[in-house]
């Protein structure tokens, strides 16, 4: 994969930091004074066969030099990827440089760090052209689980960055890709509960399916520390019923390319598309509180998932926040085997650290207490991990 660093003015004593910066780092990399370089290279047979990355270092002062830029990366997408480096950008110049599929933008101070960073994936996806090789060739997919929320305030969202910051640090699958998607598009709080920026901009794929990318969709992409990739929306007003099934089709086509285990917070309203996502998820959580009347919300819910469901979907339920004896049994544990019968049933304690750990933004089970309250996603975690795929990856 040739590597070009693109520069407006060829004399070595005008260098720039961040370009000595980059012949320091980068290994092999080529200096060019103009763009027509790069294409002899491409058409002499050199860079046939493979993407040539160009670095580009925004000159000061020249407005126009971006237009030129994103109207290069647009049509050169699929032979050229270009990086611009400058400064700052505003949010609307860097949508439109991602949109163009051959294109994505790193700051100037902070050095060669993410121009490597940006290069190491595009290697990545050479060597494994999709982070799915493996499933694609057995004509699987990766594996969707639905949290559904019986009522208001259970802790649906709780549930779920607990159960996949678990999976992700347990050693039996903390090598699979995991992700979050949020899909309270107008109320959106996981990345509030992980102390992380939303960026899912769903207006931009809504109305239009087909600009569905991976460049887009790693605009999207929220990284936790914890190694958790987060798809959530900044809140808005947004009306999530006028979402068709088509963009969301386009969104989770993308996702379940890159990722092996993808976990859906459902809102609590249900929208014309989520009884469409639910089914075609491999399982369904359907999280609730031991009480009487969230027992009774939960059974019609559960009436609801398996209505609208596929046969292939396993269904558990989580019941949280629950009471414990002295012996530290369930409290109404009858009841709930009365009313859930011949269900599988999750309790999860109610744990006084819940409230400290959303307002610091750090999951419980990566807490002080995190090891009680592992044994407790225990069986929770291994029901999401044992779920296997029973959905063919469509043509």
């Amino acid at each position: 994969m040739a590597i070009f660093l693109l520069r407006g003015n060829a004399k070595p004593e005008t260098r720039s930091a961040i370009e000595l910066g980059l012949l320091a780092t980068v290994p092999d990399l080529i200096e060019v004074s103009s763009f027509d370089r790069v294409i002899e290279d491409r058409t002499s047979g050199a860079g046939r066969g493979e993407r040539t990355i160009v670095l580009v270092v925004a000159p000061p002062g020249d407005n126009g030099y971006f237009d030129r830029l994103v109207e290069v990366a647009a049509q050169y997408r699929n032979e050229i990827f270009l990086i611009l480096i400058s400064d700052e950008i505003s949010a609307s110049d860097y949508k439109r440089l991602t949109r163009t599929g051959g294109a994505d933008w790193a700051s100037a101070t902070a050095g060669p760090r993410e121009v490597t960073d940006i290069i190491a994936r595009l290697r990545q996806q050479v060597l494994t052209p999709d982070a799915t090789g493996a499933r694609a060739a057995d004509g699987r997919r990766s594996v969707t689980i639905s949290f559904v929320p019986s009522a208001g305030g259970v802790g649906n969202t709780t549930l779920a960055v607990e159960t996949a910051v678990y999976l992700k640090t347990d050693k039996k699958t903390q090598q699979r890709k995991i992700c979050i998607v949020d899909l309270d598009f107008q109320t959106s709080h996981v990345c509030d509960y992980l102390d992380s920026e939303p960026r899912l901009r769903v207006e931009e794929f809504s109305d239009a399916p087909e600009r569905m990318d991976e460049h887009l969709l790693e605009s999207f992409t929220t990284r936790h520390t914890s190694q958790i990739d987060v798809f959530g929306a900044p809140r808005s007003k947004f009306l999530s019923d006028n979402l068709n099934i088509e963009a969301l089709d386009a969104l989770f086509n993308m996702i379940t390319k890159r990722y092996d285990l993808v976990l859906i917070d459902h809102p609590l309203p249900w929208f014309s598309w989520t009884a469409k996502v639910i089914a075609a998820s491999d399982g369904a959580v359907i999280t609730g509180i031991n009480t009487i009347p969230c027992l009774r919300q939960i059974s019609e819910t559960l009436a609801l998932v398996k209505s609208g469901g596929a046969p292939a979907t396993q269904i558990g339920i989580v019941l949280n926040r629950c009471e414990r004896g002295v012996f530290g049994l369930v409290g109404r544990r009858k009841f709930v085997n009365r009313v859930l019968r011949d269900q599988r049933v999750f309790f999860i304690s109610h744990r006084p650290e819940a409230v400290q750990s959303v307002n610091i933004g750090v999951p419980m089970v990566l807490g002080a207490s995190g090891g009680r309250l592992r044994k407790e996603f225990a069986a929770l975690a291994g029901f999401c991990a044992d779920l296997k795929s029973a959905r063919l990856v469509s043509a």
